[in-house]
């Protein structure tokens, strides 16, 4: 592949795939800058390991793998465990503009579950994965995928809320 064509192939995947990327990165590290850096690192890597794929299904996996293994990199170095509150800063993010009250409520709830709850919930619910699906991306067995999300959805009922099929209602 010539230098054209490579240029060519991270702009489609760039069109195709930052959205998701960066909804992602961002619930991990709860911070603009930081994951745009992220996911510069990830189209980065991308670009230096010219991997070959089966089909744009299994490119989309391996750029979501590889960002959150850049996003736990990115923790383990600052060791930034606590995060800013999101009311704090949610008039100013881009992810929350246009949403509605409810589903700042959910990205609240979503927000405080730890990494590994989190990414199975995004992949799960906001991208629409199937537990097979999920554990092929994130590399764990079917039935760690399903422990996580039965725990995260321990965590929100606990938090008084019950997340189930993308809604939230009150707890009865």
């Amino acid at each position: 592949m010539n230098q054209a064509e490579r240029n060519r192939d991270l702009e489609v995947a760039i069109e195709r795939h930052s959205d998701v990327l960066y909804k992602i990165c961002f619930m991990i590290l709860k911070n603009e800058q930081d994951t745009q850096d992220v996911l510069q690192e990830t189209f980065l890597t991308y670009m230096t390991k010219k991997p070959d794929f089966t089909s744009e299904e299994h490119r989309k996996a391996w750029l979501i793998r590889v960002s959150q293994n850049k996003c736990k990199d990115f923790l383990r170095f600052h060791k930034r465990h606590a995060g800013i509150p999101l009311e704090e800063v949610e008039e100013s993010l881009e992810i929350t503009k246009g949403m509605d009250f409810e589903d700042k409520d959910k990205l609240r709830l979503i927000w405080n579950l730890n990494y590994k709850l989190k990414s199975v919930v995004l992949l799960y619910y906001v991208e629409g994965y199937n537990v097979c699906e999920i554990a092929h991306i994130l590399r764990i067995t079917e039935s760690a995928t399903k422990k996580r999300l039965q725990r995260a959805r321990e965590i929100l009922f606990e938090l008084g809320r019950e997340y189930e099929g993308g809604i939230v209602c009150e707890q009865r």
